[in-house]
């Protein structure tokens, strides 16, 4: 038996694998690691194949799979190697995930300096997407340094000032320069995990602009917006803003005495998968309706953590409700200077379609220095909605909306993408030339893909694996053609 034969022998099956938003489906063979020893001897015996390290597959679309290939799931990879108290850093491996920071820590008085929606992603895929949320920063400015695994063996450690091209390239890199072993983060502290919480209506896009131009830097943010609203009332928002509260601000004493409580609230989990008439126009449009109007002009209380940024967390699998052909997020974001005419321009191309967004999210990313090189987050205005993919129609609409984005300078979210084209890509992120110079110094094989790689040609078309890939089976069924 040759050495490529008993290595197959010992393969685990293919199987399925897919993003958050369940949209393209892959086949690849799965490894699950507990230890850095089994990390090195899968890289020593890959035979060719090209790896990818997997988190919880939260990513949206195609970044955590690969196709014929083999993923490296990393989440049984998840203690925690130590802790500065002084400094609040947590040295952590990638497959720790945001909820086990959170109940570890907020306890002993600290908090995650920025979280995504949910918190179940790992620490390694958050760095790996560069994540953000309601505040004005994303992830990396908090990461102290990177352990690594990079496709010669060699384990490094990599950081904003050592191997400083190495950490730009891998912070929103979407772990295509090597594996992140472990993170060391630094902490915000908090003195309670409860948030001071304003929920104010905006009556149109107008308006939800001054709100965000008007909201303190330390102001945690974002705004909820009705995408099927149109002429005066074009982008009329409810903005959720916030700040942690302090001790002395909370009224009861039942928290005063408790103020850093852990809270677990009961789940709903989604059991099927709805079919494709609940979400409609229809519904969307009642249920915009109904949100919109029933939210006071403005509300002021104190709601705890998990109110506050994992609302939707209470659903469990809550992307089977958009059926079992699975979702489409169309996230983009416009500089500062044409942000106004750019979101309302592509609002106005999605409400006349009719498509409906269950979930529509507005949010102002402040003045901030990005140096991540395929990182999403620089100052403007984002937009994000979902779609249900259904029979692919509205990937001809995003392929439009693509071209408006284009022409303000924007720039769609990777940890978002499943249907973007390469030209595309390169025309919105002006640094993929430098990315790649890094790539081919420190994986010159290309060891590291997935399919969204192949896709967008982020490797080189004569290194694209053992076989040739079916990456977006479905859009070629369904979807329009090339």
């Amino acid at each position: 038996m040759s050495a490529e034969e008993r290595i197959n022998s010992q393969c685990p099956p293919k199987q399925r694998v897919e993003g958050w938003g369940r949209f393209p489906v892959s086949q690849a063979q799965v490894y699950s690691v507990q230890t850095e020893s089994e990390i090195f001897r899968l890289l020593a015996t890959r035979q060719g194949r090209q790896l990818l390290g997997r988190g919880a597959g939260r990513a949206y679309g195609d970044a955590a799979c690969n196709q014929d290939n083999w993923c490296l799931d990393f989440t049984p990879c998840n203690r925690f190697l130590g802790f500065d108290a002084k400094r609040g850093i947590v040295h952590a491996e990638a497959g720790v995930t945001l909820e086990q920071v959170i109940e570890y820590f907020v306890p002993r008085g600290w908090f995650l300096p920025v979280t995504p929606g949910t918190k179940y992603p790992t620490l390694g895929g958050s760095v790996a997407c560069d994540v953000h949320g309601k505040s004005h920063y994303n992830l990396a400015h908090f990461i102290e340094c990177l352990h690594m695994l990079l496709a010669d063996g060699s384990r490094v450690i990599c950081s904003a000032k050592e191997r400083s091209e190495l950490f730009w390239a891998t912070v929103g890199g979407m772990g295509l320069t090597g594996l992140i072993l472990s993170v060391e983060l630094r902490l915000m502290p908090i003195e309670s995990s409860y948030v001071n919480y304003a929920g104010i209506k905006a009556k149109n896009l107008e308006d939800i602009f001054r709100l965000f131009e008007e909201t303190a830097d330390e102001d945690m943010s974002v705004a909820w917006i009705d995408c099927l609203a149109k002429g005066r009332n074009l982008g009329r928002s409810i903005m959720m803003r916030g700040q942690f509260a302090k001790k002395e601000e909370l009224k009861t004493s039942d928290r005063r005495q408790q103020p850093l409580p852990v809270i677990h609230k009961p789940k709903v989990t989604i059991p099927f998968d709805f079919p494709e008439m609940v979400l409609n126009p229809l519904s969307m449009w009642g249920f915009n309706q109904l949100y919109y109007g029933k939210h006071p002009r403005l509300i002021k209380t104190v709601v705890d953590y998990d109110t506050f940024f994992y609302p939707l967390d209470s659903f469990l699998k809550w992307n089977r409700g958009y059926g079992k052909n699975g979702m489409l997020q169309y996230q983009f974001l416009i500089p500062p200077k044409v942000s106004f005419e750019g979101i309302k321009q592509v609002l106005e191309a999605i409400s006349s379609t009719g498509k409906a967004s269950f979930l529509a999210v507005l949010k102002k990313f402040g003045n901030l220095k990005n140096k991540g090189m395929l990182s999403f987050p620089t100052p403007g205005y984002f937009l994000a909605l979902d779609f249900p993919v259904k029979n692919g129609e509205i990937l001809k609409h995003m392929e439009k909306w693509d071209e408006m984005v284009l022409k303000y300078g924007g720039r769609l979210y990777l940890a978002k993408d499943s249907r973007m084209r390469a030209e595309t890509f390169a025309a919105m992120y002006p640094r993929l030339k430098e990315w790649k110079a890094v790539k081919a110094k420190v994986d010159p094989n290309n060891v590291f893909c997935s399919d969204m790689a192949r896709r967008l040609d982020l490797i080189p078309k004569t290194t694209r694996g053992i076989k040739k890939t079916r990456l977006g089976k479905r859009v070629k069924k369904t979807g329009p053609k090339k």
